[in-house]
């Protein structure tokens, strides 16, 4: 038998690259690129039954949220609402280039979201199941990662959550300053509400005294199973005028259609869309998703 001899410094130095080699093999799987896609869909038993959420297709019968979902740069996000819970997407902040995808709730769509720019893409569905807390599934975050760095950015672009248009005046007109009291946040409206009737407050600026309140509530026609009415069918309605500046509380009732519906489906997914038209200079028009519950 041949004695054992000392490994000299050539050999030792060959073991090193080997096992440097081996580290480098084990790291790569955690540098994968993520992937160019990612499927989203309205699963109506999210954790429990009757608790709708984003889910990824696939992911078992009571699945978690899918609340943040990573993709590569220039890759595309599917949504799809094929069940009964009406559902829109509205971006917080930085949007994609969306197609089909609607920012009212409704149901039986299907639509995508390509995502060119690294960054972190907020969105909301309102009319998920959202008890607070932990519980709140409405809220959701598209990370993408850069092609190169697999990093995003930490810094992410602010807008409100809802829908405020202003309508433009001529140019021979004065101006005289929005109707609303803080622009979008003049709104309160909570996202569900129990009962037939809808309940919120609204802040009128002086420019908007003495103008002219309407609420409109609308909701999918699926949900009403009228396939000869249009997308959304208007189910309840409120018109106040001489407005005074302050605080002014409204409750709109659903109509005898939207009864109905509350009762045989329990829940309603309703768009609240309300607008003040000021004596002088253009409108302003808030668009919001509310819950209501039996």
């Amino acid at each position: 038998m041949r004695p054992r001899t000392a490994l000299g410094p050539r050999a030792l130095l060959l073991f090193a690259l080997a096992a440097l080699v081996g580290t480098a093999v084990a790291v790569l799987p955690a540098l994968a690129a993520a992937p160019s896609e990612a499927k989203l869909e309205v699963n109506e038993n999210c954790v429990e039954s009757d608790w709708p959420c984003w889910a990824t297709p696939g992911s078992g019968a009571n699945p978690a949220p899918a609340s943040k979902v990573t993709i590569a740069a220039g890759g595309e996000v599917k949504f799809a609402d094929n069940a009964n819970t009406a559902a829109a997407v509205v971006w917080m902040g930085s949007a994609p280039a969306c197609s089909g995808v609607p920012t009212s709730a409704m149901t039986k769509w299907e639509g995508t979201c390509k995502f060119e720019q690294p960054g972190t893409y907020k969105f909301e569905s309102s009319t998920l199941f959202n008890e607070g807390g932990s519980l709140n599934y409405t809220e959701y975050e598209i990370v993408v990662e850069g092609a190169t760095t697999g990093t995003t950015p930490t810094t992410t672009a602010t807008t409100p959550t809802t829908t405020t248009t202003t309508t433009t005046t001529t140019p021979s007109e004065p101006s005289h300053g929005s109707p609303l009291e803080g622009g979008s946040k003049a709104l309160k409206l909570a996202g569900n509400q129990h009962g037939s009737t809808v309940h919120g407050s609204i802040k009128v600026s002086q420019a908007g005294s003495g103008g002219r309140l309407e609420v409109g509530l609308f909701v999918a026609s699926a949900s009403l199973a009228k396939a000869a009415h249009p997308a959304q069918v208007r189910v309840g309605r409120l018109v106040r005028s001489s407005l005074k500046a302050g605080s002014v509380s409204f409750s709109v009732p659903l109509t005898a259609k939207g009864k109905a519906a509350l009762r045989r489906h329990r829940r309603l997914a309703l768009t609240v869309k309300v607008t003040l038209t000021p004596t002088h200079g253009g409108a302003a028009t808030i668009t919001r998703g509310v819950v209501v519950h039996a």
